[in-house]
Parts: C-alpha cells; structure tokens; sequence
C-alpha cells in the first residue's frame, strides 16, 4: 500500500492564509522568509488525522500556481493504514477534493476541474513517497524474534541496522532511501504517539488483522526519484511499485536465521515451555532432565496431547529459518471484509 505522500500540483488560486516563518539577521535585516503549512484535520467522530498544504508560486497578480500536499494520504481518507490502496492518482485526488471542500471559496470551480484532471493523468510532482508490505508471521513473538534477529544482523551499504523504540531501520538518516521494520499490532497499541484506532474503527477486526504481522514500509526521498527517473504520478504505476520495493528490499543483507515461534508454545504454561521446545528439537529429555521435573512436566504436557516420553520420530526445525524466507513469501493482501465494511478506499 501507500501511505505518505509529498508532491506538488498545478492550481490557480488565491493563496491559502498559513502564515510565514522568518529568520532575521543580528542587524534586522531579513535573511530568508518561508510560508507555512497549513495542517489541514479530517474529524471522525473522537479521531483527528491531518495533512499539511501549502499554497506556493505566483502569477504576478496575487495568485498561487501550486499547491503542496504533505502527508499520510491513507490515514487521512479511511482513518488507519493498516491497509489500503497503490493507485496514487486516486489517493491523490480524493485527499484533493476534500481540500476543495474546506477551501471552495479560494478556487474557482474551472481551476479544480482542471487540476483533477491533471491528478487524474498523474500529471503533479511527486518529491516523496512511502511504499508499504506485511508480512504474516504468525503470531507477536515471532515478529519480535524477527525484529531481534533484524537488529542483530541486517545491513545495508551504508551499515548495519539500528533499532529505536521497536523499530529497525535501514539507513535511517538517509536524504536519498530508507527502509523500516516494526510490528503492527505493537505499533498500533502504543501509548501517546497517534496510532492507535480512533473509537469508531476498533472491534471491527483491524487489531485482529495486525496480529502477527511484520510491517516494512519503504521511504523514497526527492534525490533517489530523480535518479529512478520518477517525478510525476503517472512514473508511479502497480509494476513500478512491486519491482521497486522488491529491488531495494534485496538491497538488504540478512545472512542470518530467526526462530519463529509455533501458537502451541505460546499457549503452554510459561514454566514447561523449554523443556517442550527441547523435545520438539529432538532432546531426549528422559536422560536430560532430573527424574522428578521429568516426570511433573510430562504429566502437564500430557494435558495439551504432548507426550515427551521419547523425542519425536522426526525433530521439526522448520520454525528456525533464513530472515529473507519471511520476506520472499507473499506479502498479505487486504482482506475481502475491509472492502464490505468499507476500511479501504476503491
């Protein structure tokens, strides 16, 4: 999916009132003036998100030529970005038309047809944008072993990984690229930082869906799309998306495995989970363990159908695997029920 979103479009209008923001010399004199962004909120119910805009240009007569747009362009239509859609020219012009609607009286009617036209062809700047996957691992603790394993040993070109908050990045300070790594469910549950579902969109299966899932989203700046070759929308096509993100994901070295976590031993009783993850690796934990633990840990895997008298005919190791293997699967879709209830802009 995508998401951020900072480009320019072509309009003739009375420029939007934001205010300016100067630097002023020791001896007063002004050395340079920047109007500011105007944040524009879209309310739902008890949930804010915003974009900013920018009126910019003139035409000598008092008149913008251009308009900035500034930020998450799925959260600001559906209210989350758990999922969502890649056609950028629809993204686009349905964030526009509700800037139409809270500045009508700033724009004639002939110019918005003509700038939605021109949305409509792809015909507007495109200086910064992010392209999003998820990845099902199945459960928390498997995303987290993932994001461990990540930490540890992915890299890049300009060096290794760095991991803030729950969060690995991959050239985190780059003007040029940058790719990220996180869990979902985790970001979405986090306290005080705007991510959590608004009111009106949670018990409607959004958090159930995050569960599991690794988030990679992957950030394009100004310089490294001029070098690809792509300014305006209409360079920003499906193929163009899915050959580029796969390009730059195989950009990353992740020469190291991570151990992903079965629903089984999550659901066991914290004290016998070794000892069951011993037995699936095909520990005889008869000549292991001390008799007494033996036989109290057999009693209570017994419950679960798990008998731990011998080693299984054959040890399973197929939950420690290469980190890439979890990247090379496909990633998840959007769901039939967003389109039904209607979470995802089509």
């Amino acid at each position: 999916m995508l998401d951020w979103f900072r480009g320019q479009i072509s309009l003739h209008h009375t420029p939007i009132p934001s205010g300016v923001v100067l630097s002023i010399n020791s001896d007063d004199s002004l050395e340079w003036q920047s109007i500011k962004k105007t944040q524009l909120i879209e309310r739902r119910g008890s949930h804010e998100s915003s974009i900013k805009i920018r009126s910019v240009g003139g035409n000598g007569s008092r008149m913008a030529t251009d308009l900035q747009i500034d930020g998450n362009l799925a959260k600001f239509l559906q209210g989350h970005n758990i999922f969502g859609s890649e056609d950028l020219n629809k993204l686009l012009l349905l964030t526009f038309q509700k800037i139409i609607a809270s500045y009508s009286d700033l724009i004639e009617p002939w110019d918005v047809e003509i700038a939605e036209q021109r949305i409509k062809r792809g015909d507007y700047l495109v200086k910064m944008i992010d392209v999003n996957r998820m990845f099902d691992l199945g459960n928390d603790p498997s995303v987290e072993a993932w994001l461990h394993a990540a930490e540890m040993k992915a890299r890049s070109r300009s060096g290794r990984a760095t991991r803030d908050k729950g969060t690995v990045y991959l050239q985190k300070n780059s003007r040029r690229w940058g790719l990220k790594f996180y869990n979902k469910l985790r970001e979405m549950n986090a306290k005080g930082k705007g991510h959590q579902l608004p009111e009106e969109l949670q018990d409607l299966g959004l958090g159930d869906f995050a569960r599991g899932k690794l988030r990679a989203e992957l950030r394009f700046q100004s310089l490294e799309l001029k070098e690809l070759g792509v300014t305006h929308g209409y360079h920003v096509t499906q193929s163009w998306i899915e050959k580029t993100f796969n390009d730059y994901l195989g950009r990353i070295e992740m020469n190291t495995q991570a151990t992903l976590i079965d629903e089984q031993l999550i659901n066991l009783p914290r004290h016998v989970q070794s000892t069951y993850q011993l037995w699936r690796q095909g520990v005889c934990l008869k000549d292991m363990l001390p008799h007494n633990t033996f036989y109290r840990h057999r009693r209570q895997l017994l419950t679960q159908g798990i008998d731990i008298t011998c080693p299984p005919s054959s040890p399973d190791h197929q939950n420690v695997v290469p980190m890439f293997r979890v990247l090379e699967a496909i990633p998840v879709g959007t769901p039939d029920w967003a389109y039904e209830k209607g979470l995802v802009v089509v």
